[in-house]
């Protein structure tokens, strides 16, 4: 079928039905399917599935998260695409009428489905009796059955010391996932897109909250769906809210931003305090992820989370993930540059002369290192730290939601992760200098220099916090080269990113891969 596309403002109507009536199997469900679904998910930021060509869209699982007879629904929704493959996402409805209705329409338009003279069928993120629901289902560790499935609360000790449902709201922010704040206390990620299995962020906050890891949130509470044949997934995860002043992304272009100003002011005194301080703090975030690898180490029989050795199949994998890489990117250069600015062509045909050299240096990859693998953050940057005002806070441990479920929870050096930060440093250096464009030549030598010396600020903190921990090699060279194989890999995977989306942008990454064969 061809999808229908709506907007906020065209709406299809809402049948005058009760709850039960509108979501139950038969004519209105079948509607509800056909018309109503394709006409809304397509526009949903968190729908992974816009360049897919979705053909089908069909309820697998409906259940109300109390016993109100109005009570609002977790749907689960498959989506079918033309190539046959299937997609689970996550949609929480109710209907509202009256008063509370007309002012969701004209305050929340993208979160409406439906709509009549006097209702409105809505993504029930926006209603509070949803939000107190989810809570209540949680803190009282409620099973509540649905038409095939089950739903079952789960508690945390961030979560039992609170006696009542906090006052709460939805955050405006609308990535992959939906995000719900109770209180001053708790914090609440409501995942959109389903996989079977256990959700890695949910799973490794339980633990390092075992472990008493100060630098993440706590765990606090879950929602599972459990399906007919026992499959479980993860609808909703809630941690202690952390108060912090933004993330470490944004607070770091914000202390280079001021380091820019002060120097294009002459003002060399604070422009050194600035740079100092930034440097000191990149430092603190190497020490803290140290810690977390640390903590993600430590000896457990649990098969989940137990370490493993590095052996050679890791490395021949690390080595052929790389080729591809090259292999894509040269593809992609080979077809783009004419249509790049001629400074970055040059970039550009300098990677492709020294493509050679790249795959040799993934030659030596199949060897096994003495060291062990574990459970990781897996999608390690700026972005997923929060900046505490003094202190950083790690977040967001679902992995790169692009890669599969069992691809995300793999073991893997930690190395990877350190990879990802240097790489995230980099990019913040060069960021920063969009605020002052039209200085760009006079301070791009300063944001080199920055960039170099906050990588090494974070790594040498992190090879201090790390001393002796066993998946640390005992041979520098081998670890060396296994870092190095990370940050290519990343570097590459930056470039396909650029080349796609942000051509300007493209020159971070070619000279990142630059300077790892300048290094040598």
């Amino acid at each position: 079928m061809t999808v229908a596309m709506s907007t906020p403002e065209t709406p299809c109507p809402l049948p005058d039905l009760a709850h039960e009536d509108l979501f139950a199997p038969g004519p209105q469900r079948e509607s509800f399917e056909s018309h109503i679904l394709p006409a809304y998910i397509p526009r949903c930021r968190w729908f992974a599935g816009k360049a897919r060509d979705p053909q089908r869209f069909s309820v697998q699982d409906v259940i109300p998260v109390s016993p109100a007879p109005d009570a609002a629904r977790l749907v689960l929704i498959d989506v079918e695409y033309a190539d046959k493959s299937t997609e689970t996402y996550l949609l929480p409805l109710q209907i509202l009428r009256g008063p509370a209705a007309r002012e969701l329409a004209a305050n929340q338009p993208n979160a409406v489905l439906a709509q009549s003279a006097d209702g409105v069928l809505c993504d029930a993120i926006h209603d509070q009796a949803f939000r107190d629901a989810l809570f209540t289902l949680m803190a009282g560790e409620v099973t509540r059955g649905g038409e095939h499935g089950s739903l079952t609360g789960q508690t945390g000790p961030a979560l039992g010391l609170i006696k009542d449902t906090p006052a709460s709201r939805a955050l405006a922010v609308e990535q992959s996932n939906s995000s719900i704040v109770y209180g001053d206390q708790i914090f609440l990620k409501l995942y959109r897109r389903l996989e079977h299995g256990m959700n890695p962020d949910a799973e490794i906050l339980r633990f390092l909250s075992g472990r008493h890891f100060a630098s993440a949130p706590p765990f606090a509470g879950a929602i599972e769906h459990r399906s007919p044949r026992g499959e479980c997934c993860v609808l909703a995860l809630a941690t202690g809210l952390v108060p912090h002043q933004s993330d470490a992304w944004s607070f770091t272009l914000g202390e280079l931003k001021r380091w820019f100003e002060n120097l294009l002011l002459g003002k060399t005194e604070a422009a050194g305090k600035i740079e100092s301080e930034s440097l000191a703090r990149a430092a603190q975030l190497g020490t803290r992820t140290g810690e977390m690898h640390r903590a993600l180490a430590e000896e457990t029989t649990d098969p989940d989370f137990a370490a493993e050795p590095l052996t050679s199949a890791d490395g021949k994998a690390l080595a052929e993930s790389i080729r591809a890489s090259l292999r894509q990117v040269h593809e992609l250069i080979g077809k783009k540059r004419t249509t790049l600015p001629p400074e970055i062509q040059e970039l550009a045909d300098q990677f492709v002369a020294h493509e050679r050299a790249l795959r040799q240096r993934t030659d030596s990859l199949g060897t096994a290192v003495n060291a062990i693998k574990t459970r990781t953050h897996g999608d390690y940057h700026l972005g997923q730290v929060l900046e505490t005002g003094g202190d950083f806070v790690i977040i967001d441990f679902e992995g790169e939601p692009l890669r599969s479920l069992a691809t995300r929870r793999e073991k893997r050096s930690p190395l990877r992760d350190v990879a990802g930060m240097l790489r995230s440093f980099d990019y913040a250096a060069h960021a920063a200098l969009e605020a002052h464009a039209e200085y760009r030549p006079t301070l791009s030598t300063y944001a080199e220099q920055w960039s170099a010396k906050a990588q090494l600020a974070f790594l040498d903190a992190w090879l201090v916090a790390t001393e002796g921990a066993p998946f640390r090699s005992t041979v520098h060279a081998e670890e060396d080269h296994l870092l190095e194989a990370f940050l290519l890999e990343k570097a590459l995977y930056e470039i396909v990113y650029e080349i796609n989306n942000r051509p300007p942008w493209l020159p971070i990454p070619l000279r990142g891969v630059l300077r790892l064969l300048e290094n040598d």
